[in-house]
């Protein structure tokens, strides 16, 4: 389940405790992309628009699926709702609870733990929405999300439209994909930090096209879509039945 190295959860640390930190992101190809750590800690006035906006449809009791340094779960306490975040990362659960994080737990959201119904809404921000793995495994999650939460439940869904690029190592490694039978926004990576890497792991991006055939038998519809205007996004998934 959790990575023994951890390499995500160190950054999210280093952050916290002042120190400089950009981790990086590895695809399976050689492509190395540089992230600011910071990104993860910004307050709630320098998020994105579109996800500010989506944010406001939480409702109710909220799990937050890979809650990371815990930003959307200290500003939804603050709002009043009770949150519950988990993460595979033993540090990031750390760094969620000095940050006033209340209830958070180290979990896969692929081995879910609570009870029929326990919650209103989940969050999947910041591309959690395909964290599963491929289409199989994120449709697994989404089956197991249904269980989780009550009727009328919603699903705040980040992901990005990996289409939606001229770039030509991304479109080299889109066609790679679809010359292996995988969907083309399928990637495989791995999270370094100060050198160390940690365990490869696969990551979904899908369009909102595409996404509708991921959730065709899942129990979940697109109620509504919030657009960074680019590739990103974040789907509003309600329950069918």
């Amino acid at each position: 389940m959790a990575d023994l190295k951890d390499t995500f959860g160190k950054a999210l640390m280093a952050h916290h405790l002042g120190e400089p930190a950009v981790h990086v992101i590895e695809r399976d190809d050689g492509f190395i992309d540089e992230i600011d750590t910071g990104s993860y800690f910004l307050p709630h006035e320098e998020w994105p628009d579109f996800e500010r906006e989506a944010v406001r449809e939480a409702q109710g009791r909220v799990l937050d699926v890979g809650c990371g340094a815990g930003r959307v779960a200290v500003w939804l306490q603050e709002a009043g709702h009770e949150v519950v975040g988990i993460d595979v990362s033993p540090l990031a659960l750390k760094v969620s609870k000095r940050r006033g994080v209340r209830h958070c737990m180290l979990m896969d959201v692929r081995e879910l733990e609570f009870p029929r119904g326990h919650f209103d809404t989940v969050l999947m921000l910041g591309n959690n929405l395909g964290i599963g793995g491929d289409v199989e495994a994120t449709r697994g999650v989404l089956e197991g999300l249904h269980w989780v939460t009550g009727k009328g439940g919603i699903i705040l869904a980040g992901c990005m439209d990996p289409l939606q690029t001229d770039k030509p190592h991304h479109i080299l490694y889109h066609e790679r994909n679809r010359r292996r039978g995988l969907p083309p926004g399928l990637v495989r990576i791995r999270i370094g930090f100060k050198g160390e890497f940690g365990a490869w792991f696969d990551l979904l991006f899908v369009g909102e096209d595409d996404l509708r055939g991921v959730l065709e038998p899942t129990g979940w519809e697109i109620s509504g879509i919030y657009s960074s205007g680019g590739p990103q996004y974040v789907a509003v998934l309600t329950k069918r039945n």
